[in-house]
This record gives structure tokens, C-alpha cells and sequence, in this order.
């Protein structure tokens, strides 16, 4: 094994989908300016400079239009292989080419773009601008260097996985604060013009528990997905729900787990063996420091350890927020979707290592990409799209995933399934879930 870079060795470690490349000394695998020349059966992958003086800058980024090696969108390097005796020599520089992907670089070297929310804009995002946002093409360069170290008698670990589905949750609100204060804050903000008086009315009514709120709703959400977590062992499918822990900002959730009613819920889902994670709160986007706070807090209530997390408005701005992300405890993330466009934001379609392209480190944190959200696909702001084409959207994403044995990660909101939601989310997801259990059902 030839590749010193550490940066390099994430990447085709990535892709590969090995822990540690130290493992495999007998792998004749080198990247760089100069292949191996030990007679053995080899293939280099020749290096286009990407790592070196201009990294970090913009000068590093990839230009448009790009070209294709066998197929596949390259960032970096030229379309040509050649063979000198029994080496494979490839000028197409996937490793590049994935590590750009896998770590956010773009996000990192373009700070000046941002949205309203601080969030790098997935309609900005070079896989968008270069069509290729619906296709995982890290995935692609591994199949690809799969095919090449056949062709030349080196052996490459095969994936060891099977398509798999993972059904996440945000809880964002599940009614009004139970009790008086909650009637008495329902009732001012009808007073005040914050809500209709009927909405008011109905909080007020839910707030003393005559009533039931429309998204207090988690036990129906949980029924919802035992169409798939029944008929599936939980390597095949399984189901998150993330729970707000702090956070005050305009926002943020309109519940405390301190409080009875919230904690019920929370006790709830867990007595159904779905899992649970920490939602880490818009105000923690802004000053990651907090989400310590956030994760003690829901472990102190849950009773358990809590390592997952997904950001709420999915704020995890900027890569190196990272380092604090991972010093607060999070080990599995499900943050890095884009929130304007469904598609596969690391170019994967499976969990992955994060690395810090800043400090050029592993932060210890698996990322389970999103890659589909109920309002990424029918707010106008965003994709815009109506019942069928969503529907046609999210199948194409899925036959993608299922093609690579990959996890389909999608999230829907338990306030967008809610019997007050005007949306087609009460419709489309059902569809989804008939869909992804007859996948699921083919590979029984």
C-alpha cells in the first residue's frame, strides 16, 4: 500500500468501505506521482495535484463542464487509463474526486455561500450544477476501481451489505404545553393575532386535555412504520425519532421534556423499540457548544445514552463545526441532507466516516446521509413538486440506493402526518413505505 497522504487514505478508505487500510498490506494500491514498481499485479491511481499548494482555496475547485471516466462525472484528473506491464495505470483522480465529496470541501472553501439559515444551498452545490445530484458517484468510483483491480489481479474488499431502509423522525411539536399556563399562552396568542381564534380554541382544549391535538400524533406515526419494522429484522429496516432538548430561538420546539406530557411521549416511542436521538436545536446550529447541554439533558430524561443526532433545519452549517459536534458525545449523525433538494449530498448512499477537511482528521462520527425530507419536496422555496412527481422523485432516489445495496435514509415530520397538515405527505408517505417494503421483500 503507497498512499502516505492522510487525506487520501480516508478517502479510498471510505470507499472502499475498509476501517483501516493498515490492515491490508498485501492491497497493491498506490496513489501519487510514481506506481509501485514491484513486478506484482497493480494499480495506480495517478495523483492531479489537488492535495497540494492550492488546497483550501478556490482555486482547487472543480470546473464545469465536467468530464465523464467510463460513465461516471470526474472531478478531478484526465479520462484515461493505461497499462504499463502488469500495473493499471489510471489518470482519473476518483480519490480526489470522492474525498471533495465526502467532506463537504466545497461547503468549507465556498464560506460566502449561505442561506437564510446559514446552510450551504443543495441548489448551489457542484453535484446539483453538474446534474449529478441524484446519483452517488462515490459509490461509482468504487465500483469502478472494483472493475479496474480485476482487470489486473488485484484483489479489492467486496461491500458487505444489503439494501437497507432507515425511517427518521424529527419531533418538532406535539401540541400546546399541557396544563393551565399552556391554555392561558393558547388562549393570549389568539388574543393577540398569533393564531386564529379557532386554532386558539382548539389548543386551549388540548392544553387542559379535553381534547387531543392534531400532532400529538407519535403513536400513529409508530403504527405507520410498523408496516415495514414488523416484517423486517432491524439490519433491514428500523425507525428513529429525534427529540428536542434546549434551544429558544424562534425556531425551535414549542415542548420541554421536563415537562409530563412530552415525557410520556418521548417513554412512548421508546417502549416501541423504535430508536431514539438527540434533535439538536437550531440555537446549537448557531453555537455548537450547547449541544453538549442538549445530549445530557435527553439522556437524563430517556435514562439512556444517547450518540445519535440530526440538527434541526438540518444547521449543521459548517464542516468544522465537526470537532465540537463530536466532542459533545454525538457518534452517529443524520444530519447532511440538503434542505432545498433531495439527492445524495456526500455522493454516498451509505453510512459513512466523517472526516474534517480543515484539520485533515477523523472526527469519529458515522453519517447516515438524508437523502429524502417531507418539505424538500413540495414548499415552493424548495423543490416544488407536486404529489406524483415527488413520488417519482423519491422512487428514482430509492432504485439508486437499492442498485448499490445501499440505506435509503428519508425523514418525515410526525407534524406533516398530523390530521390538521394540508399537505400530500399523508398520502405520499404510505406509498413510499409500499415500496420500499416490496425492495425490501425482494432480497428476503
Amino acid at each position: 500500500m503507497a498512499i502516505n497522504d492522510n487525506r487520501a487514505r480516508y478517502a479510498i478508505a471510505a470507499m472502499i468501505e475498509v476501517a483501516d487500510l493498515e490492515l491490508m498490506p498485501q492491497m497493491q494500491l498506490s496513489y501519487g506521482e510514481q506506481p509501485l514498481t514491484n513486478g506484482k499485479p497493480a494499480i495506480h491511481i495517478q495523483s492531479s495535484g489537488f492535495f497540494g499548494e492550492s488546497y483550501g482555496s478556490p482555486a482547487s475547485l472543480p470546473r464545469l463542464s465536467l468530464p465523464e471516466i467510463e460513465g461516471v462525472p470526474l472531478l478531478f484528473g484526465k479520462p484515461l487509463i493505461e497499462r504499463c506491464g502488469r500495473t493499471l495505470i489510471v489518470h482519473a483522480d476518483i480519490i480526489a474526486s470522492a474525498y471533495f465529496l465526502l467532506t463537504r470541501y466545497e461547503e468549507w472553501v465556498r464560506a460566502d455561500v449561505r442561506d437564510e439559515h446559514g446552510r450551504f444551498p443543495g441548489k448551489e452545490s457542484l453535484p446539483a450544477r453538474a446534474g449529478f445530484i441524484g446519483r452517488p458517484i462515490v459509490d461509482e468510483y468504487a465500483a469502478l476501481l472494483r472493475k479496474w483491480a480485476k482487470e489486473v489481479g488485484v484483489e479489492l474488499p467486496e461491500p458487505k451489505r444489503r439494501f437497507s431502509v432507515l425511517l427518521t423522525h424529527d419531533v418538532d411539536s406535539i401540541g400546546p404545553r399541557h396544563g393551565v399556563i399552556g391554555a392561558a399562552r393558547a388562549v393570549a396568542g389568539g388574543l393577540l393575532g398569533r393564531r386564529t381564534v379557532s386554532d386558539a380554541l382548539r389548543n386551549a382544549e388540548s392544553a387542559l386535555g379535553l381534547k387531543r391535538h392534531p400532532q400529538d400524533n407519535l403513536d400513529q406515526v409508530i403504527a405507520s412504520d410498523r408496516r415495514l419494522t414488523e416484517r423486517f429484522p432491524p439490519d433491514r429496516c428500523r425507525s428513529v425519532f429525534f427529540f428536542m432538548a434546549g434551544g429558544r430561538s424562534q425556531h425551535d420546539g414549542n415542548y420541554s421534556l421536563r415537562d409530563k406530557h412530552p415525557r410520556s411521549r418521548l417513554n412512548e416511542v421508546m417502549k416501541s423499540n423504535a430508536e431514539i436521538g438527540l434533535h439538536a436545536s437550531y440555537e446549537s446550529g448557531e453555537n455548537p457548544s450547547q449541544i453538549a447541554r442538549e445530549r445530557a439533558e435527553l439522556e437524563k430524561v430517556a435514562g439512556r445514552k444517547i450518540e445519535k443526532n440530526r440538527h434541526h433545519f438540518l444547521t449543521w452549517r459548517e464542516p468544522e463545526q465537526g470537532q465540537t459536534i463530536a466532542e459533545a458525545g454525538i457518534r452517529w449523525d443524520a444530519t447532511l441532507g440538503y434542505a432545498d433538494l433531495a439527492g445524495f449530498r456526500l455522493g454516498v448512499c451509505r453510512p459513512v466516516p466523517l472526516f474534517d477537511p480543515i484539520h485533515c482528521l477523523p472526527l469519529g462520527i458515522e453519517e447516515h446521509p438524508l437523502t429524502v425530507m417531507d418539505c424538500t419536496l413540495d414548499r415552493p422555496n424548495y423543490m416544488n413538486l407536486g404529489e406524483e412527481e415527488a413520488f417519482n422523485r423519491v422512487q428514482k432516489i430509492i432504485d439508486e440506493t437499492y442498485s448499490h445495496q445501499g440505506e435509503f435514509v428519508c425523514l418525515w415530520h410526525n407534524t406533516v402526518l398530523a390530521s390538521d397538515d394540508n399537505s400530500y405527505h399523508k398520502r405520499l408517505y404510505p406509498r413510499v413505505l409500499d415500496y420500499l417494503g416490496n425492495l425490501l421483500e425482494k432480497d428476503q
